[in-house]
């Protein structure tokens, strides 16, 4: 049996958890999760990290209903009637372009399902929103904010980094709380403040804003036609952060954080992680949003010293290699796979927190939220086609457990023919099957490409 928890109860737990022992006060809380009926989602979690994965350690062996879990995906073997595993999926948009590199390809393309809008090499970005965010609009315009973005390392600045995966439209960038202490109080508010403090500051905020709005409002008078629907966009966006800042945080209880000494919170990934895995669910069970992203950034020149024990060494020999980045490129190497591991027990770690986690309504938020995972590289070689990934949570079909096999050649032979293969399954249709789950009816996302097939992706049957 399910055993239910007041909001009230659950949030006085989560607000007084620490990140390693947020579980313990809800230990058997556990969702029944129906394979007799067809769930909806009402909630979309995207969990990403950089350079791909290890092919062969991570694509399941077996049929669609019998396949068993490879040694990456292990972690989520607790889960495993919980997910639907894909492999096989070719990213279209990342080869339509005729300029950039592969990062530049997957990462602008990946999400939005688009091509570079400008085929020139100065003026590379995304063609258009990421899936987030065209559900963001559809989902998410009663909650204070309408989607949340948060990594994990990146750029040491003022507690946000640049996301070059996710975007509000073409050419916006999304903008990720990467330091949990700035996450916590953008989203929760300062806890230490008084109720007059409170007040006092919306009113300084609203004093800011109102100025911000009549400089808006003479630029307007002096614009043309397509200066004003410029500014008509951006004084759109002061509206919504006025909404945020003005509203607060209610009575939604944040989670605590106590890093130890030292703590670098663009560096020390191992500690970031479940901390942020914290913020993000506190912020689905108090409403605060429906869509939200975690990403881990650290993929270029990070030495994953917590992992070293496992490996009996350094993951990245700097005697052969450069850096973590360099390591990749040549596949597989002795010591990724802990790498590719950690990130597939962070992913674990996500879900069980959702299970354990009961939302606004008293259900765990297992029971009403899609973790959508969709690596942007088959492997560190690159690779933009040959995508394998996993979906956690309702799809808004009837069946549990599932492998996708979309390959069209053997996986020893795509290897071998360095990902040069013909594919009939894309991400496009993937994202276009997300969009469907919850109640869309997407004949297809992203851009419609020569030779590419369109709508759902063929299996899932939403």
């Amino acid at each position: 049996m399910t055993r239910h928890m007041s909001r009230r109860d659950a949030l006085r737990i989560l607000g007084g958890a620490t990140a390693g022992a947020l579980l313990a006060p809800l230990t058997g809380l556990r969702p029944a999760f129906a394979q007799e009926a067809a769930a909806r989602p009402e909630r979309l979690v995207v969990f990403h990290h950089l350079q791909g994965t290890v092919l062969p350690m991570f694509v399941p062996t077996g049929g669609e209903l019998d396949f068993e879990l490879p040694f990456l995906l292990e972690p989520l073997a607790p889960y495993r009637d919980e997910m639907l595993v894909y492999a096989g999926l070719d990213n279209p948009a990342a080869r339509a372009n005729s300029v950039g590199n592969a990062h530049q390809n997957a990462n602008f393309t990946l999400y939005t399902g688009r091509p570079f809008p400008f085929q020139d090499a100065e003026r590379i970005t995304a063609g258009g929103p990421d899936v987030m965010q065209v559900l963001a609009e559809r989902i998410g315009g009663d909650t204070p904010f309408p989607r949340l973005d948060f990594a994990v390392g990146g750029q040491r600045g003022f507690g946000l980094t640049r996301n070059e995966f996710f975007f509000r439209a073409q050419g916006e960038p999304i903008d990720a709380f990467n330091d949990p202490f700035v996450a916590t109080a953008r989203v929760f508010g300062d806890q230490r403040l008084s109720v007059a403090e409170a007040f006092a500051l919306r009113a300084r905020r609203a004093s800011v804003l109102d100025g911000v709005r009549g400089l808006f409002d003479r630029a307007r008078l002096r614009a043309d036609a397509e200066g004003r629907r410029a500014l008509d966009a951006h004084a759109q966006k002061i509206r919504e952060l006025e909404g945020r800042l003005l509203d607060g945080p209610g009575a939604c209880v944040a989670p605590t954080f106590a890093p130890p000494e030292g703590y670098d919170f663009s560096y020390d990934d191992d500690v970031t992680l479940p901390a942020m895995i914290d913020v993000l669910v506190t912020s689905l069970a108090c409403g605060q949003t429906r869509v939200a992203s975690l990403e881990l950034q650290n993929g270029h020149d990070h030495d994953f010293s917590w992992l070293w024990a496992r490996n009996g060494g350094p993951i990245v020999d700097t005697q052969v290699w450069d850096n973590w980045h360099a390591l990749v490129h040549a596949d597989y190497q002795p010591g990724m796979e802990w790498v590719y591991r950690w990130y597939m027990e962070g992913l674990a770690l996500l879900w069980e927190r959702l299970r354990q986690t009961p939302g606004p309504d008293g259900r765990p938020l297992s029971e009403t939220t899609m973790v959508l995972y969709l690596p942007e590289f088959a492997s560190g070689r690159h690779w933009t086609n040959g995508l394998s990934g996993v979906v956690l949570g309702p799809r808004g079909e009837p069946r549990g457990g599932r492998f996708l096999n979309r390959f069209t050649v053997g996986l020893d032979e795509f290897i071998a023919r360095s990902n040069y293969a013909p594919f009939q399954s894309t991400t496009q249709q993937l994202l276009t099957s997300v969009l469907r789950a919850f109640g869309g009816d997407d004949a297809h996302f992203g851009a419609a490409l020569d030779g590419a097939p369109q709508g759902g992706l063929a299996g899932w049957l939403a």
